[in-house]
């Protein structure tokens, strides 16, 4: 009866690794013997208590929240504990589990000794890597400090790697000794029983989990308040980047309408000249002191010349509200009858010098009966596509444009600055010399 109450105290990690050796030390020196192994161990709980993934001081924290998660934390610990009970279990010995909560180890167990009144404890001498043959004492500061300060009733046993290093306390036959038996002191909170847990302690369990449950919705809802403050940044960059757009949209159009009124000074010009053009074979008529007949057949025909100026005019206005439609759709046709040709000729072959617009320039082709507003400045050839510049003068689309690429920003006939680098067509007096190309055929084949 006395062997079956025998018991041997061993103060082991909770890491089964880390404490393996030592137990089997124990059960080859002990396990024979009928002894108890009390598998005894300091828990010391932690100080930093991880909450949403950061961890707080104890002290920063409720009592509530400290107190569920030591005691969850003393739950793993039991069963890492287990690893040695199920270790004993197997070689046949008889074996108790005792957690001892404390803040420092030594103190713990210098406690523990006085309260059971333990008489036979194997403690560890140091870490198995500091083992050596020449090892004669404990290293540790725990094996130390225990050696130290245990009642010196305890009998210790130091082990490291599974060899016993030195003892403390009398010699005995650990296979043969007889301890009597340990009293109980009716401690409750210490009993030399395999740990059971608390009738509330499911409770508390579930209030943590419910805790934790809360915990990862609060998370949840933070990412979903980061995600959506993303993306009200990102409505106001969207926001930002159409008024910038709307404001160069803006401004492209004040340009397109810039431009629109220097085409319309431009057609207004090309009428103007069309008007001296007129108020020149007006000259001219009155200077060749014609018969009223012909005076008569003339102005009869002027007026038709004026009326069709007229209506090139409206498709002038009209063509330019829309220039790409002007260039594909308008097309302009004076019918001049007999009378106006014998107009022309006469003209031509009077050779008088009359009050011209602008662009009129004296040029050699005036012995062919070309009319010299119908020659181009630079080429002084008659013009195919006359376009107006800002100079008043209107030219040959190749030949102004030519000029202007040669970076000449002045006017090819008055030398003087051109005022911007825009063309207008002249499509009036484009009309009026295609016009005059084809009678000009048809007359010589005539």
């Amino acid at each position: 009866m006395a062997a079956a109450t025998e018991k041997v105290f061993v103060a082991l990690p909770a890491e089964f690794k880390v404490g393996q050796s030592m137990l089997s030390w124990v059960l080859s020196h002990f396990g024979g013997s009928g002894a108890t192994v009390v598998i005894t161990h300091v828990h010391v709980p932690p100080q930093m208590i991880p909450v949403m993934g950061v961890k707080f001081h104890s002290s920063k924290l409720s009592l509530e929240q400290v107190r569920l998660f030591r005691r969850i934390e003393l739950e793993k610990v039991n069963k890492q504990l287990d690893g040695y009970v199920h270790q004993c279990s197997k070689m046949k010995v008889k074996c108790e589990k005792l957690v001892f909560e404390k803040e420092d180890v030594v103190a713990g167990l210098v406690e523990l000794i006085d309260l059971h009144r333990v008489n036979r404890l194997v403690i560890s001498a140091a870490a198995d890597r500091q083992y050596s043959r020449k090892m004669d004492k404990p290293k540790s500061r725990t094996a130390t400090e225990i050696m130290q300060r245990a009642d010196s009733s305890c009998k210790i046993w130091f082990i490291c790697k599974g060899q016993l290093i030195c003892t403390r306390g009398k010699e005995v036959d650990a296979a043969a000794s007889v301890t009597p038996l340990l009293p109980d002191f009716g401690d409750q909170a210490l009993q030399l029983v395999p740990y059971q847990k608390e009738d509330n302690l499911q409770s508390e369990l579930g209030l943590y989990d419910e805790l934790k449950e809360a915990c990862i919705a609060a998370e949840n809802l933070m990412k979903r308040a980061l995600n959506e403050s993303s993306r009200r940044q990102k409505a106001d960059e969207e926001v930002v980047s159409a008024l910038q757009k709307a404001t160069e949209y803006r401004e492209l159009y004040l340009e397109e309408v810039r431009k629109r009124e220097e085409l319309e000074e431009a057609l207004a010009r090309a009428n103007r000249e069309i008007a001296q053009l007129r108020q020149a074979n007006h000259l001219s008529m009155d200077e060749q002191n014609t018969s009223p007949d012909e005076l008569q057949e003339a102005m009869s025909e002027e007026l038709t010349f004026e009326r069709r100026i007229i209506d090139m005019d409206d498709v002038l206005r009209t063509a330019g509200q829309d220039t790409e439609l002007q260039k594909e759709h308008v097309h302009i046709q004076i019918d001049l009858d007999t009378g106006g040709r014998e107009l022309q000729a006469r003209l031509s072959q009077s050779k008088l010098t009359a009050f011209s617009p602008s662009s009129v320039i004296q040029s050699p082709y005036d012995e062919d009966c070309i009319p010299p507003y119908f020659l181009c400045p630079i080429f002084q050839e008659p013009m195919r596509d006359p376009h107006v510049a800002a100079d008043g003068f209107t030219y040959e689309a190749d030949a102004i444009r030519g000029w202007l690429d040669g970076r000449n920003d002045t006017s090819p006939v008055t030398g003087e600055p051109l005022a911007h680098r825009e063309l207008a067509p002249n499509f009036a007096l484009g009309a009026v010399i295609q016009d005059y190309a084809i009678r000009r055929r048809q007359h010589r084949f005539s």
